[in-house]
């Protein structure tokens, strides 16, 4: 102590010097940012993945319509006196039993999904063919609903008009001999075609009401994958046309006898019904990272697999990948990013 003053001696103040830099040195330690861990480092960009088999419905919920007319008349195809009749207020008329006789002649009630209108015969086709193969093979006899009529649906029509009591049965459809059903089973509402009347071709053989004829699609939504498609309403399924539409006589029986309908059409403010309609034979498609599809145009696309690059369609996406067709054998996995080096992949204009 000199005057007054605390003298510190040299071997402190280095002591003191030492501790400011040691304390100053762990700060900026403990201030500087801490490397990440090394499983945290941003990883490279993949170059590949692998590409997997999912099938695909195309599954959409749509609202439906029912198409249920005030009153359907059943028509005769053909002039004559009526010789027998099952025409009778209250009556059930049946697919496949012979309504009346018109001069002798049967006239056979038939459900089909699309009404008969033109005579039928070997080596026609269409939509008709179908639905009369159809409504054939309901009733239990054998033809393929392949939309051809060949032999095998011949035979089935000779088979139904021989058991109609059809004279010469011949296995071609003469259209007027036939009245066409809306579904499998119908309740006459009144009768026209009685016993003894003189009828001509086109008149009413008897009406039926509160008669559903088809369930159609409000609005189609766009974008859906061609193909043959089924409606699954109120827990019944059923074949649906391209126009939105299904009028399958079996299907809308089913429907109509259901609890869930009766309610539905009973009640004047009742919620719209949904249906959930789904491609008939789901595709087989491949499950891509969308980075993987370059090259698009509309559904169209290109996809790289090391030095070869397919050309794709692109069908729909599910959980955040797309879902593609692609002809021949798929590729285990497909390039990205930086991988991908073509810019198109051969396909023609």
């Amino acid at each position: 102590m000199r005057g007054g003053v605390r003298v510190q001696s040299p071997g402190t103040a280095l002591l003191a010097g030492l501790l400011l830099l040691t304390g100053g040195g762990t700060a900026g330690f403990l201030l500087r940012p801490a490397d990440p861990p090394t499983g945290l480092a941003e990883a490279d960009e993949p170059t590949s993945a692998p590409v997997s088999v999912e099938e695909f419905a195309d599954e959409r919920t749509v609202e439906v319509e029912f198409e249920i007319p005030e009153a359907l008349a059943l028509e005769v195809g053909f002039a004559g006196r009526v010789t027998s009749t099952r025409c009778e207020v209250g009556a059930e008329i049946r697919s496949g039993q012979v309504a009346a006789r018109i001069d002798n002649t049967p006239l056979v009630a038939l459900a089909t999904s699309v009404p008969l209108y033109r005579d039928l015969g070997r080596g026609d086709r269409g939509r008709d063919v179908r639905a009369l193969q159809t409504a054939l093979s309901r009733l239990g006899y054998e033809a393929a609903a392949d939309g051809t009529y060949g032999w095998q649906t011949a035979a089935a029509v000779r088979e139904l008009q021989d058991d109609a009591g059809i004279r010469e049965p011949d296995g071609a459809i003469d259209v007027d001999r036939f009245m066409w059903l809306p579904t499998d089973a119908v309740t006459l509402e009144s009768c026209e075609a009685v016993l003894g009347r003189n009828v001509t071709a086109g008149e009413a053989f008897g009406t039926v009401s509160n008669q559903l004829t088809a369930v159609s699609v409000a609005s189609m939504p766009g974008g859906a994958v061609p193909g043959e498609r089924t409606m699954d309403v109120l827990g019944v399924s059923g074949p649906m046309d391209e126009d939105g539409r299904v009028s399958d006589p079996e299907f809308l029986a089913e429907l109509a006898a259901t609890s869930a309908f009766q309610e539905v059409t009973a009640s004047e403010d009742a919620d719209p019904v949904t249906a959930e309609i789904r491609l008939a034979s789901p595709l087989r498609t491949l499950k891509v990272p969308p980075a993987a599809v370059f090259a698009i145009e509309g559904r169209s696309g290109c996809v790289e697999s090391g030095d070869d690059a397919y050309p794709v369609e692109i069908v729909g996406s599910n959980l955040g990948a797309s879902l593609i067709e692609l002809e021949g054998d798929p590729p285990a996995e497909v390039d990205l990013g930086p991988a991908i080096t073509a810019q198109s992949c051969g396909r023609e204009p």
